[in-house]
Order: structure tokens, then C-alpha cells, then sequence
């Protein structure tokens, strides 16, 4: 065992926060095998042996973006590019959630800073729409940037935008738009969009509003291990502030056709380290999601050996994501719920079915007759 891990085992065990020197050290050391180790150890002290997945539909409504971040490889100007535009009608999105069947629990839903679409004449209908005909069905919309670029295009406070939201369905706000909190860093990969005290200071009135969210960290593009770590700092003080993320999820950087592209590929050594750190600075988090269609479903596998105790959504099998397919992932896009509790139970875990607020359904549960019908 590395020397350096022994003192902080220690505080781990004790429950004591990890502080920005223990998060470099855990970054540093070559032991990984104690990391991971450390890490299995708090994620089977908060679920035991579960890891988690959703049955969900996975939707991008709009890929133009003028954000104009520079790892994107999803963004389209839709007055240069018009033949790559994107732009989902209301109805169209509602019929594609619908595509292949009703027997979901979240609609994920994910677009840009579009100003024809960012609009809440667009997103109430649709929100109520889908709550009355799928009520089993939980809404994961937006991220804090799409809050804030809606925000001021209605001159709304935050408070203001998200009361209207939650009353119109709300559930849960998706994670992205954090990329890296450094401020240094973040000024050079994506300046055009909401700074990091807003993101937190968004996701902090959504908790307290009673809807929950998730946390996201970009890492493998220009960032230091320091930004990495403070990143992780900055989110559990948020957690201590205003409780409500639901899970960390971890963003490996992907370079194809972006302005970043010289960062290359992270590896894999890299995802599953930051996965058991993640773990392990986040005390106040219970769940560290490994999203297949970033990492891949054998890294994803892995990580949950070091800490992940979530495998994320199977998607609907015509849904298309395109965030991460612009920029070169090679994973596909379905899988489907049989495949995900293979991988889990080969792991040494067991498979639990949940939504977006980790309530627990069997993994055969299908939604009442009477929602069917009226769907």
C-alpha cells in the first residue's frame, strides 16, 4: 500500500472531508489498486451491493448553440450550417419519447442556447403534455446554462424561472454546463457560458425549491489536476449548502472535430482514477454515475470497482444522441436493459431498476394499464 494512503484511509473511515491536498494525492499515487479498493469501499457503504440503471428516453430537441465552447463538438450555427440544424418541433418531441413504447421511467432531454427553442411558451405545454399522458414518467430537462441563457431571455430571476418550471413538471435539471469551475480554465474553454457561481448558485435554488439535479465535471481537456480537484471541493460544499444533487457523474473530454482536439483521447486508467476520486471527495454525495455512452459499457463495468454505483439509461432504440457521437464516441446508441443487468451482476452487484430520484422499481415493472391507454 502506498504510505501516502494510510492518513487517508484513516479520515475516510472517520468520515472526515477530504481536503484539496488529499484529492492530489489520490490523483498522484500509483497504488491504484488501494484507490479503488478505498474507493468500492464507500460505494458499498452507501448501497450495499445495488448499482443502479433507468429504462429512459434520451432526446437532444436542438443542436444550435451559441455558446460557442470550444470542446464541442454538438453546436451548429444555423446560419452557416443549415443542412446539420436540428431543431425539434414540440409535437415531435413528445411522439419520439413515444417512439418505442411507454415502459420508461425518465425523458431525458438535453439541447443548446438556442433562442428560438430556449423559450417557456416551447417548454410549459410540453412539460404539462407529458406529465398528463406519462405521470409515471420522470422530466430530466436542461442543464444550469440553459436555465440562465432562459432566465434572460424572459429577464426572470432564477427563483422566478424555476418555480414556473417545477410547476409545470420539473423533476430533475441534467448535470452538464459545468465543465470546470477554475475560473482561469473555464474563461478559455467555454466563456460564452454560465459562470461557475451561477451554475452552483442555480442548482442551489433548484434544491431548495425541491427539485433535484445532478453534477457533472468535464475533465481530459486543458485542465489541471488542481481544477479537477477543486471542482470537487466546490461541489460538496454546494451539497453542505443546499442538499439535492442526486449524483456525480463524470464527463471524460472526447477531441473529435473541436477546437481542443490537440488534448487527444483520455485513457483508461485516467477514467476509472477519477471515478474512485469522485468517490472519494464526495462524501455527501450517494450515488457516482458511469454513463456508458461516454467512458464505454468495459470501462463503465470496471468503475464499479472503484466507486460508480450507477450505470445510467438504457435510451429508447431510435433515440440518437448527439453530444458525444459529434465528438467521436464509439459507443452506440441503445442498450438494453437485459445487457446492463449482465454487466452489473458479472461485476459482483446486483441490479436495481430506479427513475431520476433513485426510487426503486422491479426490474420487470411496467406502467399501470390505465396510463397505457391514455398515452
Amino acid at each position: 500500500m502506498d504510505p501516502a494512503l494510510k492518513a487517508i484511509e484513516h479520515k475516510v473511515e472517520e468520515g472526515v472531508p477530504l481536503s484539496l491536498a488529499d484529492g492530489l494525492t489520490l490523483y498522484r499515487t500509483p497504488d491504484i489498486h488501494t484507490l479503488g479498493r478505498m474507493a468500492r469501499a464507500v460505494k458499498e457503504r452507501k448501497s450495499g451491493k445495488k448499482v443502479f440503471y433507468v429504462l429512459n428516453r434520451y432526446i437532444n430537441s436542438t443542436n444550435v448553440c451559441y455558446a460557442g465552447c470550444k470542446f464541442c463538438s454538438f453546436a451548429v450555427d444555423e446560419f452557416k450550417e443549415k443542412e446539420r440544424v436540428v431543431r425539434m418541433p414540440a409535437d415531435v418531441v413528445f411522439e419520439k419519447a413515444l417512439e418505442t413504447g411507454t415502459n420508461f421511467n425518465q425523458v431525458h432531454i438535453v439541447g443548446g442556447h438556442d433562442p428560438r427553442q430556449l423559450s417557456l411558451d416551447y417548454w410549459l405545454p410540453l412539460m404539462r403534455r407529458f406529465k398528463e399522458a406519462l405521470p409515471h414518467v420522470q422530466l430530466s430537462l436542461f442543464t444550469a446554462a440553459e436555465i440562465e441563457y432562459m432566465a434572460k431571455r424572459h429577464r426572470l430571476s432564477f427563483a422566478a424561472l424555476i418555480a414556473m418550471l417545477k410547476e409545470a413538471g420539473l423533476d430533475n435539471v441534467n448535470g452538464g454546463g459545468a465543465e470546470i469551475f477554475a475560473e482561469e480554465t473555464r474563461k478559455k474553454i467555454c466563456p460564452g457560458k454560465v459562470n461557475s457561481e451561477n451554475w452552483l448558485a442555480i442548482h442551489e435554488e433548484l434544491h431548495r425549491q425541491g427539485v433535484a439535479s445532478n453534477a457533472t465535471m468535464l475533465y481530459g481537456q486543458i485542465e489541471s489536476l488542481e481544477d479537477r480537484v477543486d471542482h470537487l471541493v466546490r461541489l460538496r460544499e454546494s451539497q453542505e449548502r443546499s442538499p439535492g444533487f442526486n449524483a456525480f457523474i463524470p464527463l471524460a473530454f472526447h477531441p473529435d472535430g473541436n477546437e481542443l482536439n490537440d488534448c487527444g483521447w483520455t485513457t483508461g486508467l485516467d477514467d476509472i482514477r477519477t471515478f474512485a476520486v469522485a468517490r472519494l471527495m464526495l462524501d455527501n454525495f450517494d450515488h457516482i454515475k458511469a454513463y456508458w455512452m461516454i467512458q464505454g459499457l468495459k470501462v463503465c463495468q470496471v468503475a464499479l470497482q472503484f466507486g460508480a454505483d450507477d450505470m445510467d439509461g438504457t435510451h429508447g432504440s431510435t433515440d440518437e444522441e448527439m453530444i458525444y457521437h459529434s465528438a467521436g464516441t464509439q459507443s452506440g446508441q441503445f442498450v438494453d436493459d437485459r445487457t446492463f443487468r449482465a454487466l452489473i451482476e458479472q461485476a459482483g452487484y446486483e441490479p436495481v431498476r430506479r427513475n431520476s430520484t433513485y426510487e426503486e422499481f422491479p426490474h420487470d415493472w411496467t406502467p399501470p394499464e390505465r396510463e397505457l391507454i391514455e398515452a
